[in-house]
């Protein structure tokens, strides 16, 4: 056989010359650091990118707006910026901005939680739907007029301010409230459904000016209101002559058709309350067909108290009408200590009798005071309950109609 080693049969390798070819230990090493290093390098380039870290924002609440203090006529202007309203300061009184009711927590009172009424916001705390409710609304030549809806669902009732029902079977004496004369003008009007507390009703006078966008906003921030009438005084001149006035000198049929036009100034409204009117509450001849339109159409009265001998009550007793009757009358006060006074009896009046309600005719001074004197009745205990003057009628009519 040759020699070639080409030409030489193969034959397997013994294991020493296989030990001899093994890898040595820095090779092993090197290749694991480049797969190492390839390795991160892919996962590096896969892998998402690190979320960044949450970031936390302060933002300032915007403060209530402040009214200054109304400085006396022959008082000097103030040098330095005028302090804060006492309601402001007022230990959890809530406020409300841009309709929603703000509590400042720093300034409640330490102890267990206010009860119901005491100006804390509860489950019926919101604005009243819009108005008016179409089963509730009857078309006529002078525009919409309220009337009774299915079952003979009243508009006093669907359009009033809900009360919890404990606080309508409570045994604490109740105390309502009607702002009068809203919307004569109307930066006061706008200054006290925002203040005022919901449970204020109030009383928009016919011939306002933007009457309809006042009484949205008056339920946007929670006010049940009613609708004033002009009746005829005791010595009415021609300068006092209101347009549309009720009159003991006209036809009853005339009546109603000038009551029906004043209806249909506003919609939503829960009643009608008197505005003057002294000779004709006293008249009953031309009282009665007002009184049974008012029924027919499913509304509420209020006297204001004007008249002594006002035959309202009586003959509205007699139709089953829901009338209510002021208690105490506050009307254009020249001091505000005559004006707390008349507040004060109000209240004295609901603890000794169960119930009462204050007429109170919309100026300066007396929003002032009023605003302070329901802050302090919503956070004393042993105060009437601040309710809207229709639940003063709800125990006492029921659930009728």
């Amino acid at each position: 056989m040759s020699d070639d080693p080409l030409h030489k049969p193969l034959k397997p390798l013994s294991w020493r010359e296989r030990w001899r070819w093994r890898p040595g230990v820095v090779s092993v090493l090197g290749g694991l650091l480049v797969i190492a290093f390839v390795g991160a390098g892919v996962w590096a380039w896969l892998a998402p990118p690190p979320r960044p870290a949450p970031v936390t924002v302060e933002r300032e609440l915007p403060q209530r707006p402040v009214r200054p203090p109304q400085p006396a006529a022959d008082a000097p202007a103030p040098a330095t910026t005028p302090a804060r309203r006492k309601t402001d300061t007022s230990p959890a009184g809530p406020r409300r901005e841009g309709g929603m009711r703000i509590i400042d927590v720093t300034k409640l009172p330490d102890g267990p939680a206010p009860a119901i009424g005491k100006g804390m916001p509860t489950a019926d705390d919101a604005a009243l739907p819009a108005a008016p409710f179409p089963d509730l609304v009857e078309r006529s030549a002078f525009g919409p007029l309220p009337k009774r809806g299915r079952k003979g669902r009243a508009p006093w009732r669907a359009y009033a301010r809900p009360v919890p029902a404990a606080v309508l079977q409570s045994r604490r004496p109740k105390l309502a409230v009607i702002v009068a004369d809203v919307g004569l003008n109307r930066k006061l009007s706008e200054e006290a459904m925002l203040f005022l507390p919901p449970e204020v009703t109030l009383a928009f006078v016919p011939r306002a000016a933007g009457l309809t966008a006042l009484t949205r906003k008056a339920r946007r921030q929670g006010h049940e209101f009613l609708l004033q009438v002009p009746m005829e005084p005791w010595g009415l001149s021609e300068r006092d002559r209101q347009p549309d006035m009720l009159l003991t000198t006209l036809a009853p049929k005339e009546n109603l058709r000038r009551l029906r036009k004043l209806l249909a100034r506003a919609t939503g409204y829960i009643g009608i309350m008197s505005y003057a009117g002294q000779k004709f509450l006293q008249t009953g001849e031309a009282l009665s067909p007002v009184l049974h339109e008012l029924k027919r159409r499913g509304l509420m009265a209020v006297d204001d108290g004007a008249a002594a001998e006002s035959l309202l009550s009586s003959l509205g007793l007699v139709i089953r009408l829901p009338v209510l009757r002021a208690d105490v009358r506050i009307l254009l006060e020249t001091e505000e200590a005559a004006i707390r006074a008349r507040l004060d009896e109000a209240m004295k009046k609901a603890l000794r009798r169960g119930r009462a309600l204050v007429v109170l005719s919309l100026a300066r001074k007396e929003l002032n005071v009023l605003e302070d004197w329901l802050a302090e009745v919503r956070a004393d205990d042993t105060a009437p309950l601040l309710v809207p003057a229709s639940a003063l009628l709800r125990r006492k009519h029921g659930k009728g109609k």
